[in-house]
């Protein structure tokens, strides 16, 4: 006979996997070294098995999925699976007011439907950022190439006259590469698809680093948020940030 499931157990989704993976590759252990499993599982106070299941999108018990979540310093919204989360935020709180009323199978009903139309918005508003991506990637990549190279110079004073508009057009083509793969990965929510890029080395690294992040924070903060709303950018400006905050660390610890 099969187990029932746990109706507590929850499991991340694939954009709080990648959260998960940043704040985890942003922090420290006390020597100084990237935080482990075992040491995340210290920090929460719980299985080193455990954290390994939550990061691998298995099921966890919800305590303990907090316990993850608050060691790293995010917040649940932000690393739930969102139609999970969402349905769930609708049924708790008629759960905790059972009173055997019988207008409550109509309550529940009602907030189920309001939370999945919540998330087929949040959907449409994903596959709109992904085809303006797709859209622009070649204006996108000449601006922010253009934008981090400049930028790059006018720090140094030795190259003030250097005439870098030659390199715009080479670098632009890199950064090309990195918008093709955040929209291969929203297209497919294969959100590991980027790790997997820089350690097979799938992605251009021909220059200093701190230029691949200045390119793709100009296109998340010059661009896509002047584009979209917040909440329409979500998926998108993760991908962006993961890239950002992962480059310096991950591609240090490869070349």
């Amino acid at each position: 006979m099969n187990k029932k499931r746990n109706r507590d157990s929850v499991s991340a989704s694939p954009e709080g996997i990648m959260r998960l993976k940043q704040a985890r590759a942003s922090q420290r252990d006390d020597e100084g070294k990237p935080l482990s499993y075992e040491g995340l599982a210290q920090k929460a106070q719980i299985s080193k098995k455990t954290v390994e299941r939550f990061f691998n999108q298995e099921r966890v018990d919800r305590g303990y999925a907090s316990a993850i979540i608050q060691a790293l310093g995010l917040r649940e919204e932000d690393v739930l699976y969102l139609k999970e989360s969402l349905v769930l935020e609708s049924i708790e709180p008629i759960q905790a007011k059972d009173t055997g009323d019988s207008e409550r199978p109509g309550e529940f009903i009602k907030g189920v439907e309001t939370a999945l139309s919540e998330l087929k918005k949040g959907e449409e508003a994903s596959l709109e950022a992904m085809e303006w991506l797709k859209a622009n990637r070649k204006a996108l990549s000449q601006e922010a190439a253009e934008a981090a190279l400049r930028k790059h110079y006018d720090q140094n004073p030795n190259n003030v006259d250097t005439d870098y508009s030659g390199d715009i057009e080479v670098f632009s083509q890199e950064i090309i590469k990195y918008l093709q793969l955040i929209y291969d990965c929203l297209d497919v929510g294969d959100w590991e698809m980027m790790d997997r890029a820089i350690q097979e080395s799938k992605i251009p690294v021909n220059r200093d680093l701190q230029l691949y992040v200045d390119a793709l924070d100009f296109i998340k903060n010059k661009k896509v948020s002047l584009s979209f709303a917040p909440e329409k950018a979500k998926q998108l400006t993760l991908c962006l940030d993961y890239l950002i905050k992962i480059i310096p660390i991950r591609l240090s610890a490869y070349f």
